[in-house]
């Protein structure tokens, strides 16, 4: 899954994407900038925009999820 989320952060134009993990929890990616991968590549960083973040271990991203666009009225 680590790989997938690699793919993502990279991907040009860059598309906003959900981690889902093994506890059921979601962490949305708006931007490229708002994640990122540890150097040893076991982990990801995500950050919110309070300036908070989330440390994730690969071991427990069950699933990397496209953001369902939102609809324009």
């Amino acid at each position: 899954m680590i790989e997938e989320v690699r793919q993502r952060l990279l991907a040009r134009p860059f598309e906003p994407f959900v981690i889902v993990t093994s506890s059921g929890q979601r962490y949305r990616v708006p931007t490229a900038e708002h994640a990122a991968i540890n150097p040893k590549g076991n982990r990801v960083v995500v950050w919110f925009d309070d300036g908070s973040g989330v440390t994730l271990s690969g071991l427990h991203i069950t699933a990397v999820e496209t953001e369902a666009p939102t609809s324009r009225a």
